[in-house]
């Protein structure tokens, strides 16, 4: 009867065991499978990150103005301007002036406006590189294409025409600069073939990265305008950053709206309300349109040849008065120019905690000016702020632990009597003051602040070519030491090593080790593993938020290390 007894003991342990190991391998295969089901779920919502569509054939651009100070002083660019697309029918200029270049330079850009169309071309931003490279050439916000923005939209007798065609005629010279304090204003006519005139009036200044744009037609003859608008449009296609993916970005009747190349090769309908803001926008820089008057009018979005386009229109207008933004989406930069165009940087669900985070960093890096040091500053402020909780929880699983042999010890002996069982345990708990969920409330704290955190760095410009130190060149670009001759590895973007990310394993797996062993031996195995399920996770995500995250891990190790002492000086458990 015992060797039966020890027998069905020894079977229940192993068919214990297994079901401990099922348990550890299907919390595995979970974590992998929403590792992919997530990447499959970026691919289907963002397939410009996986599949990113070949650029059209770029239009030729200006003959780079090489001599613009001869420009100005002699006068018109002979430069001939590329074959612009009708971009619909009746736009065929019928003026014989070849078009030209008039470059526009202020502090912060150099934009260069085709008098074909009437049309920006070019908007180089002197503050902001291409690549994280000394010396890279300034961000180009205006990609070659096939359509360029701020076209004229006409509506008349039911038709609706732009001025794609139209070559428009100027008294400025071809290089004009901004003064302190002044303005540059620059006037284009046109004349379209069914005897529209049409006029464009552009007003540049030094400090900002606004500027007006004021249009209007007229008929000569025969029937007026029934409405005019402004065209935006740029091509789709995925930039070389993380996550870098141009949308259509708008704010009508007090309503944010995003839409992606995806939505729009599907169709959208056109939107009518007050416009505040419509345009373009990617993860780091904006360019948009902001009606002054009037602000009534409807968005006609669309998406061709790779490139999106939207319309916004104004019904019973013949004029309109607008202002433009080309710039950053920095905060302050944005609220100074419109307290909505803050709308355009998304940060999620949980913009409502990532907005402070951002604060915080930027006040960081007026003492620190370093942004991976501000980052480390942030995760000390986070840390201190969710300490209180922390260490409770903490507290609690090393009491839990404690506790695992009585608790061992009572499942065994009540084992038969679940009521009995049920009653003794919380009758344990409650002598030694232990909450068995006390554990999970900081893991389910730090969930949010992990998500507004990734959303404020993953959305600050500020990142954006920041160094850290070392091989650390760009916080807002994936961690990657670079060796020259080491293979690419799978997954990377680079051939080198991140050592961030393998810090942050080499951290996991110690804290992990330091912290109390779960009651449940396939929770602990799942938990030692959680480490390397984090670094491919980690591995294509910006280097300030693997920054952050090792910071947190480090200061959790020093923490870890104080507690383990003050629970060993704890009093036995009754």
């Amino acid at each position: 009867m015992a060797t039966i007894r020890r027998r069905g003991v020894r079977l229940a342990h192993n068919s214990r065991k297994l079901l401990d190991n099922y348990r550890l391998l299907l919390a595995l295969f979970l974590s992998l499978g929403i590792i992919f089901l997530y990447n499959q779920l970026l691919e289907w919502r963002h397939p410009e990150l996986a599949h990113p569509h070949p650029k059209t054939t770029a239009l030729p651009p200006p003959s780079s103005l090489a001599t613009p100070e001869g420009a100005a002083s002699g006068g018109a660019s002979a430069a001939s301007a590329p074959s612009a697309a009708p971009e619909s029918a009746p736009a065929t200029a019928i003026s014989a002036a070849p078009s030209r270049y008039i470059v526009i330079d202020t502090d912060l850009y150099r934009a260069e406006i085709t008098t074909r169309g009437g049309r920006i071309d070019s908007f180089l931003l002197k503050k902001y590189l291409t690549t994280s490279a000394a010396d890279s050439p300034p961000y180009q916000m205006m990609p070659q294409a096939e359509r360029y923005p701020l076209g004229l939209i006409v509506e008349r007798s039911g038709a609706s025409v732009d001025d794609a065609g139209v070559i428009y005629t100027s008294d400025a010279p071809g290089h004009l600069s901004a003064t302190a304090g002044g303005e540059i204003k620059l006037t284009l006519v046109g004349t379209t073939p069914n005897g529209l005139t049409l006029r464009k009036t552009f007003v540049f200044r030094n400090g900002s990265y606004v500027f007006d744009l004021d249009a209007s037609a007229a008929a000569a003859t025969g029937a007026q305008p029934a409405g005019i608008g402004v065209s935006m449009s740029r091509p789709l296609a995925a930039g070389a950053g993380y996550r870098d993916i141009p949308e259509i970005q708008a704010d009508i009747a007090n309503k944010s709206i995003t839409e992606m190349q995806k939505a729009l090769q599907k169709g959208v309908a056109p939107i009518s309300g007050a416009i505040t803001y419509a345009g373009f926008g990617d993860r780091y820089f904006l360019s948009v349109v902001m009606p002054v008057k009037p602000v009534e009018g409807s968005l006609t979005m669309d998406y061709a040849g790779d490139e999106g386009k939207a319309n916004i229109v104004f019904p019973g207008a013949a004029n309109v008065s607008t202002r433009v933004y080309f710039g950053p989406k920095d905060l302050q930069i944005l609220e100074a120019a419109n307290p909505a165009l803050r709308k355009a940087i998304d940060f999620g669900w949980m913009g409502i905690i990532a907005l402070p985070f951002l604060q915080l960093l930027e006040l960081f890096h007026h003492f620190a000016p370093n942004y991976g040091v501000a980052i480390i500053l942030l995760t000390v402020i986070v840390r201190l702020a969710t300490l209180p909780m922390s260490i409770k929880g903490q507290r609690s699983m090393m009491k839990m632990q404690r506790l695992q042999p009585q608790v061992e010890r009572i499942r065994e002996k009540f084992k038969d009597d679940q009521e009995r069982l049920n009653r003794e345990m919380v009758d344990l708990y409650k002598r030694n003051h232990v909450n068995p969920l006390g554990g999970c409330l900081p893991m389910g704290v730090q969930l949010p602040v992990f998500i507004a955190l990734y959303e404020a760095l993953l959305n600050a410009i500020q990142l954006r070519h920041a160094p850290f130190f070392g091989w650390i060149k760009d916080l807002s670009a994936p961690d990657c030491m670079p060796v020259s001759w080491m293979p690419r590895l799978p997954y990377l973007d680079c051939h080198g090593i991140p050592v961030l990310v393998g810090l942050l394993v080499v951290t996991g797996f110690l804290q992990q080790w330091m912290a109390p062993k779960q009651p449940d031996p396939g929770q602990q195995k799942m938990m030692m593993y959680m480490p390397i399920v984090f670094s491919l996770i980690f591995v294509n995500l910006p280097a300030g938020l693997t920054l952050y995250y090792l910071a947190s891990n480090l200061l959790g190790i020093a923490q870890q290390f104080v507690l383990n002492r003050e629970f060993q000086q704890l009093p036995p458990t009754t």
